[in-house]
Order: C-alpha cells, then structure tokens, then sequence
C-alpha cells in the first residue's frame, strides 16, 4: 500500500506544478468544477486509502523538499547518510539500486542482505514484475550497433543458454567499455581504484547534484542509485585484497581474474542478473544526465 501512496503522491505533485506553471489564475478559477469533479471520481477510486493521509504526506513531502532545495551536496547527502548506506552495502554486495526500484524494494533488499539471503533478491528481477525481460528488452533498444550489439547479443545467447561464465565474460566487457566511455574520466585518472571510488566519480557526481532541481529525482540518483553503482563497480574492477599474488579468488566476479583466465568458481545465474541490472543502471544514470544539459 505503502508503494501505491507514494506514486499517487508524486502524481499528484507533478500534476500540480503542472498547472502552477502553465495556467494563469483566470483559466485555473474556470476549471474549478472540472477540477472538483476530478477530486471526488480520485477519492472514489482509491476508496481504500485515506485521501486526507494522503494530502498531509503530500504537504510534509514539499515541506521536506523545500527545506532541502538549498543544501550542498556534502550537506545532502550528511543528512540523508543512513540511506546512503545502506544503498553502499547493497552495491558492495552485487546488487545496484535500479529504475525499477523503489523505497519499500530497497528495504526489503537490505533485509535480505542483513539476512545473509541476499540471493533471493534475483526472484524481484525473475518474478511477476518481468523486471529483467524489461531490462534485456530496454539494453537490446540501446545497444543497435557494433562493438555494442555483438557483446550484448552474445552475453544474452549464453545467459539464455545458462553458460554464465561466457556471459558473464562479455558482460563484464561492455560494462567496462561503457562506463568508461560514457564519464569521460579525467586524463590524469589511471588506476581502476582511482576511478571507481567516490573521488573518482567526485566531478561528474557535483556537477550532476548542481544540475538536479527536483528533490526526489536528486534523493533518487545521489543517496540510492550513484552510491550503489559506484561501490559495485569498485568491487567489480579493483582487485583489493584479492591480488592475483595471493592466490585467493574472491567469492563474487571481478574482472581482472575472470577476463585474464585466472577465475575458476562456478558462476551462477543471479550474478548474471547482477551484472543486466548493473549495466541498465549505467545507461540510465547517464540518459538523465544528457536529459539535464
């Protein structure tokens, strides 16, 4: 139910600033009725939950919006930081904050995680949602040419196929092609662990935050989904303790031994979904900032 609010909130709130901002005063006071009209057949729809609920979350949500509009990006995310974490450990477990996620799903993620079970979050991907038939659909639409095509096709006819150290191969590729390709990293940025860190990400993360106005859109990409992307992708491409000269593979897939033939662990199915979703994140992500320039 909790869910179903929130997005009749939001609704509601961009059907307001709607009209604030494209009706004068005049042509407002002429839609008074239809308006009213409209009010009572929403009432009558969403009979099972409180509209006077409803109406005070959507005034303590502008309120919080409003109180927040001016912080700086250290100050956000400072007041926010429990979020912020929990959406940390949620990357460095393999499982990056998506589009299609929202707060209750990110909570019953981290239970999961807190559970030690956090392989059953594959079942809100593979489950009634078709949350991963959206996703291989939505990256096959972006990925039209070659190099880009042949690598996703290929991740996807081996996945299909349940060889997942194959997919998992050109997957891992195409991450790396496209996170590179797309932050256009400072030149002075060599070393993976520069790169995939806060710091690495530092530029691009400010000058994002300065161009977001809308305060969930900002809650969203810099408490939730940024955070988990970034400290997946760190374990994903920095090796850390687990060097090549200590002979220890870790428990989940890095780059550097599965693409230098040096991994030996069975991959499973869910760590392939972990590296769609993390790959339709990075599109994402960087579709809405194109969309803010």
């Amino acid at each position: 139910m909790d869910f179903y609010k929130e997005n009749l909130r939001n609704l509601l709130k961009k059907f307001d600033d709607l009209f604030s901002k494209n009706i004068d005063k005049d042509k407002l006071a002429s839609l008074h009725a239809p308006l009213v009209q409209f009010r009572s057949d929403l009432q009558k729809i969403t009979s099972n939950v409180s509209f006077h609920f409803l109406t005070e979350e959507m005034k303590n949500y502008i309120d919080e919006a409003k109180a927040n509009e001016n912080l700086s990006q250290s100050e956000f995310e400072g007041k926010y930081s429990y979020e912020m974490e929990v959406c940390k450990q949620l990357g460095r477990a393999g499982w990056v904050v998506s589009e299609h996620s929202n707060p209750r799903v990110i909570k019953e993620w981290y239970d999961f995680l807190l559970h030690q079970d956090e392989k059953k979050i594959s079942t809100y991907f593979e489950g009634n949602g078709c949350i991963l038939v959206n996703i291989l659909k939505k990256l096959e639409q972006e990925y039209r040419t070659a190099p880009y095509k042949i690598y996703y096709s290929n991740a996807k006819y081996y996945f299909d196929r349940e060889e997942y150290m194959t997919s998992a191969m050109y997957l891992v590729s195409l991450i790396d092609v496209r996170i590179n390709t797309l932050m256009n990293y400072p030149k002075n940025i060599r070393y993976n662990w520069q790169k995939y860190s806060v710091e690495g990400f530092g530029n691009h993360l400010q000058t994002e935050f300065i161009k977001t106005n809308f305060f969930f859109t900002k809650r969203f990409l810099f408490l939730d989904m940024y955070p988990s992307l970034i400290e997946f992708l760190n374990r994903l491409f920095v090796d850390g303790e687990y060097a090549f000269g200590k002979n220890t593979e870790p428990p989940y897939i890095n780059r550097n031994w599965l693409l230098h033939g040096r991994s030996s662990r069975v991959i499973e199915r869910y760590e392939c979904i972990q590296l769609f979703n993390a790959l339709s994140v990075v599109e994402f992500v960087f579709s809405i900032s194109n969309r803010l320039n």
